[in-house]
């Protein structure tokens, strides 16, 4: 092969992979800019989709949230953050959706943490447990501490996929443009942000209280996945030091004693305390026939106040929160207050 010839085909080589390396960047810029704008996970608090009440965080003013909670929907379902800083003067947001895995909570609390220094950050624990179905076969205390942890389980291919859709959030967001709420049907974003991520419901489920928790001292383990991913947000608490929560809200359906026991375990072995309201129906007198809005998975607006009460108190007694009432800075969370009692009518708040 003549020399000239070499040069020309090593020349259409150099123009083809120019052309695909700048193909590959165009691409890539059109993506951010889309998860920026159009499909922006603050844009999401305008879609009617499972990540509308996840991602109100992202409206949060920089540096002024002292709580986030992190979970799936019995979190969201418990916990109202208006209602905190009404008793309590503490400003919180949940960050929590259907079904939300740990690895999800630990991606999205590293988003958060870009713009909010807390000082507690919550993990309800029913989510640990996600997709297992409640054993009847529980292990021995004595089992749990033969579990082995995946080698090198960050570089799965299921924590790549969350972290490119958490990135680019055009992936989770691009089939949910036709779900658009209308700024005539519903509010702006500034709507959305009163609940803070909270879902309001006055459904009211009559249920019945079982023997779920009755005291055993077997011990179901915590999934190794779960706890690898616990692992990492505690790291991450310790990092920006904030103090880590764990925290189970009442649940008749998904929660047991041995899962008690393993999450009690886990709080003890790393020096975080764990609160679980199954273990408190009469301490909060939650009223069965009423304060759920299913069969015993969620709690409805009535339960969820008084959770919330015990919460705050509990945080009140345990932490050293600033109480932030009577600071001007804050003195839009009032507004926030009045505005969720307005949207929801809300005559017992």
């Amino acid at each position: 092969m003549s020399e000239e010839k070499k040069i020309k085909i090593d020349k259409k080589i150099l123009i083809s992979a120019i052309k695909a390396i700048s193909f590959i960047l165009v691409f890539v810029v059109l993506l951010e800019v889309l998860s920026l704008t159009i499909f922006s996970k603050s844009a999401a608090t305008m879609y009617k989709n499972k990540h509308k009440n996840a991602y109100s965080y992202t409206n949060e003013i920089k540096d002024t949230i002292q709580i986030i909670a992190l979970g799936n929907s019995d979190l969201y379902s418990a916990v109202i953050p208006v209602k905190m800083w009404d008793e309590n003067g503490y400003t919180s947001t949940i960050i929590a959706s259907p079904r939300q895995t740990v690895m999800e909570s630990y991606s999205l609390l590293n988003d958060a943490v870009k713009n909010q220094k807390p000082d507690i950050v919550l993990i309800e624990t029913d989510m640990l447990y996600n997709g297992v179905d409640i054993s009847l076969d529980d292990t021995d205390e004595e089992e749990t501490n033969l579990r082995e942890l995946p080698i090198i389980p960050y570089l799965s291919n299921d924590q790549l996929t969350e972290d490119i859709k958490n990135h680019f959030s055009i992936f989770m967001l691009h089939d949910r443009w036709k779900q658009m709420v209308s700024k005539k049907d519903n509010s702006k974003a500034d709507d959305t942000i009163c609940e803070h991520g909270y879902f309001f419901s006055k459904k009211i489920r009559k249920t019945y209280k079982n023997n779920y928790m009755d005291v055993t001292q077997k011990v179901e383990q915590i999934p190794d996945d779960s706890v690898f991913y616990l692992d990492k947000i505690k790291n991450l608490c310790d990092s920006i030091d904030a103090k880590l929560l764990l925290v189970e809200l009442p649940s008749i359906v998904s929660w047991t004693y041995p899962r008690h026991n393993a999450v009690v375990q886990y709080a003890e072995e790393n020096g975080i305390n764990f609160l679980d309201f199954n273990l408190l129906y009469k301490d909060i007198k939650l009223n069965f026939k009423r304060d759920f809005r299913d069969n015993g998975n969620h709690l409805n607006y009535y339960g969820a106040r008084k959770v919330t009460t015990y919460l705050g108190n509990y945080i009140n007694e345990n932490y050293t929160l600033t109480d932030n009432r009577t600071n001007e800075e804050y003195a839009y969370w009032y507004e926030f207050k009045d505005k969720f009692i307005e949207k929801y009518g809300i005559k017992v708040f």
